[in-house]
């Protein structure tokens, strides 16, 4: 354009837009197959101790589901892809077990015998029978609860 005296229009002139980043493993190529093959050694002299020094292998092996008529390979492969995943988003360092343990208080549950269930059972549909009157709810709990239901 510059070279036939031609300017562009400001107007045409579509914007840049940013592009995300691209995923990159920090690992190289030679130790993911390294992984590669630790699992699939691992996994070959049946599943010992021995061959997963820190039990990252039978972790993420226990989570993963295994895929119909799955080889060793492809789950060598699943498994080290997701060791790999975990080990570059988990921050240098912190691991999910080293975390601080937080308690939570307990949930106020109110216990109801069978009888005092089978009593609202019987209350609920009473009010459905009767064309729901606000007589058969005095608390309002079934017209909330109807209204909530699709």
């Amino acid at each position: 354009m510059r070279n036939k005296g031609l300017k562009p229009d400001g107007d045409s002139i579509p914007s840049f837009d940013e592009v995300a980043s691209i995923p990159v493993s920090r690992r190289s190529p030679e130790d993911r197959a390294q992984d590669i093959d630790d699992v699939l050694t691992w996994l070959r002299n049946g599943k010992p101790d021995t061959e997963d020094p820190t039990g990252e292998f039978k972790k993420i092996d226990q989570m993963l589901p295994t895929k119909k008529s799955q080889s060793p390979e492809d789950r060598a492969r699943d498994i080290e892809s997701a060791l790999d995943w975990m080990r570059n988003r988990s921050p240098d360092g912190v691991e999910e077990d080293d975390l601080p343990f937080e308690k939570l208080g307990s949930i106020p549950v109110t216990r109801r015998s069978p009888e005092d269930r089978a009593q609202d059972i019987g209350n609920v549909l009473n009010w459905l029978r009767n064309g729901k009157p606000d007589t058969e709810d005095p608390t309002g709990e079934f017209k909330k609860i109807d209204q909530m239901l699709p």
